[in-house]
């Protein structure tokens, strides 16, 4: 017998092992949070995203968490990649982010897309496979790095606390 797989699609875990720089990092968020009130996506969500195209280098302060997280992504991947778009995401008590996909620049290369989470208690986030009804949930440990293809759905659901994250796309 013979297995030939339509479709795989995949969900990636992996954890910034260096926590005091996901503290260094969430106290300068939180001492610069007023520049990080853009609401966007028609959700309940404030972010980076209008700001900075990509925070991860135009910010000083985001320095070695940049070097941690592109660390992480190198051993996954196993080849040169490159981020070339990331923002950070907060949500307040009862924040929420509808389901949505980052499927820009698909034609150009092959993208991923990735979230690092700064805040200890964190929502759930669900990825759903709408044509299979599959769905799955997690919920997010801090300095935790979630990798996933940038066309699968996901959405963040109602936040209970504050909850920041860094949201990224990266190609390779």
């Amino acid at each position: 017998m013979e297995e030939i797989i339509l479709i795989k699609k995949s969900l990636y875990k992996s954890q910034i092992s260096n926590l005091h720089l996901i503290e260094t990092v969430r106290a300068f968020i939180l001492e610069n949070k007023k520049n990080f009130t853009e609401r966007s996506w028609d959700c309940n969500i404030h972010t980076s995203k209008n700001k900075f195209k990509n925070i991860l280098y135009e910010v000083e302060e985001f320095k070695y968490i940049r070097d941690s997280l592109e660390e992480e992504i190198k051993n996954f991947l196993k080849k040169p990649f490159m981020i070339w778009e990331s923002w950070i995401n907060i949500l307040n008590e009862n924040g929420y982010q509808e389901f949505h996909t980052h499927e820009e620049r698909k034609e150009v290369c092959k993208i991923g897309s990735g979230v690092l989470y700064f805040t200890k208690e964190n929502s759930k986030i669900e990825f759903a496979f709408f044509h299979e009804s599959v769905r799955h949930q997690e919920i997010p440990k801090e300095g935790e790095i979630l990798l996933f293809d940038n066309d699968i759905y996901h959405r963040v659901v109602d936040s209970k606390k504050e909850r920041i994250s860094l949201a990224f796309n990266f190609m390779y």
